[in-house]
């Protein structure tokens, strides 16, 4: 039986790549939205990983930092709260992913974004 050569996919931008990790997390139910219910399930540790969009008010991440910046990691993406607002009925300014395997993945996408500033990048 002859092969089939399927030419490979193209590579998906890294904000697109981001938001499809993100609505993964949101379809299987482990992404909660809203800085209470964010608030909420970082304290009773259910968050493992803290999303803020691109345009998300200084003063609400600063204070979500504040609040469980020592729980969970609190990062900041590259896509804005319109861009984020088809994962919900609305605009959401605060994510977080509840499963390891799904905040793994949302880790990832951050990086190759380049959002994420690493040891040695930051000693230069």
């Amino acid at each position: 039986m002859p092969k089939h050569n399927t030419p490979p996919k193209p590579a998906l931008p890294p904000e697109d790549a981001l938001f499809q990790a993100m609505s993964l997390a949101r379809k299987a139910g482990r992404l909660v939205m809203g800085f209470d219910a964010v608030e909420e399930s970082a304290v009773k540790g259910k968050a493992w990983l803290v999303l803020t969009a691109a345009d998300a008010s200084p003063r609400t991440v600063q204070r979500l930092r504040n609040n469980i910046g020592d729980l969970v990691d609190v990062l900041s993406t590259p896509l804005t709260m319109d861009r984020l607002a088809p994962l919900g009925r609305r605009p959401v300014a605060v994510c977080a992913v509840t499963d390891r395997n799904l905040a793994r993945l949302c880790y990832d996408r951050l990086d190759a974004c380049g959002v994420i500033k690493h040891e040695e990048e930051m000693t230069e």
